[in-house]
């Protein structure tokens, strides 16, 4: 069954993430699904702006951290997750994102990924990383330091401290803050405006602006995925997603600061 609700009208393809029950965490199968719906929308003669939000009051709490410690399909969530990233940046038309509730780590990196975010008042962006015991994936260094510079992004990163819908838009992660209940009314009504400009120009216009920011991130990415793959191997990581579904503290008294440097 399909974790997505996808609509289209008026040349908008509404792409919404439906799975309350799992708070839009993204499984294997949910990113493989946003990757196709995402292709299918941007290959779409009849689609001019991609619009992509959670139902109904919450945008996605990220990795679905239950299913990585299950150890069920955590190569495939990876692989799906840079493909999904990777298909988001390489979207020709505009790729909006309405944003209720918290978005969580990955779900971060996936808006982004998009060209317009718009956020509802009480709406609230986290990057868990470090306290999961994890390492930034897909270009979310760069990212961060090429919209809101170098200490903002190590203050939420190392602290992985929360953003606020008002601080993400002076961050410059979001262009607007409205209430709750009319973010997607204002997300859609630009999605509209969009749709009236010329469809080449905004295509090429945006090929220039993501062609800046592709040429630092794809390196970025490389390293990053290695520093995650180091980190998979650490007890750390174990005991930190094992404290968060258990509800409590987790604790790394036992953890080690290795010395690189040092004599074998």
């Amino acid at each position: 069954m399909s974790t997505l609700v996808i609509e289209t009208s008026d040349g908008i393809r509404s792409i919404a993430i439906n799975k309350p029950a799992k708070r839009n965490s993204l499984s294997a199968d949910t990113l493989q699904e946003l990757s196709t719906a995402l292709e299918d929308a941007d290959k779409d003669p009849d689609v001019r702006v991609i619009l992509i939000h959670g139902l109904p009051t919450i945008f996605s709490a990220g990795s679905d951290l239950e299913e990585i410690v299950a150890g069920n399909k955590i190569s495939a969530g990876v692989d799906n997750a840079r493909h999904l990233i990777s298909v988001a940046d390489n979207v020709r038309k505009p790729l909006i994102a309405a944003v209720n509730g918290p978005a969580v780590g990955l779900a971060v990196t996936l808006l982004m990924a998009c060209d317009l975010v718009y956020c509802g008042k009480h709406a609230l962006f986290s990057l868990p990383f470090t306290a999961l015991g994890e390492t930034p994936l897909f270009g979310i260094t760069q990212r961060l330091i090429a919209e809101c510079g170098y200490h903002h992004a190590a203050e939420k990163l190392l602290l992985s401290e929360p953003i606020t819908a008002e601080q993400a838009v002076a961050l410059h992660i979001a262009n607007g803050v409205f209430e709750d209940e009319d973010v997607l009314r204002e997300a859609t009504a630009r999605a509209v405006r969009l749709t009236r400009m010329p469809p080449e120009a905004l295509i090429r216009t945006k090929s220039l602006l993501r062609g800046i920011l592709h040429s630092d991130t794809r390196e970025q990415s490389k390293k990053e995925a290695e520093a995650f793959n180091e980190q998979l191997q650490e007890p750390e990581i174990v005991e930190a997603h094992r404290a968060f579904l258990e509800g409590r503290r987790p604790d790394f008294s036992k953890s080690l600061v290795k010395n690189e440097g040092s004599a074998s």
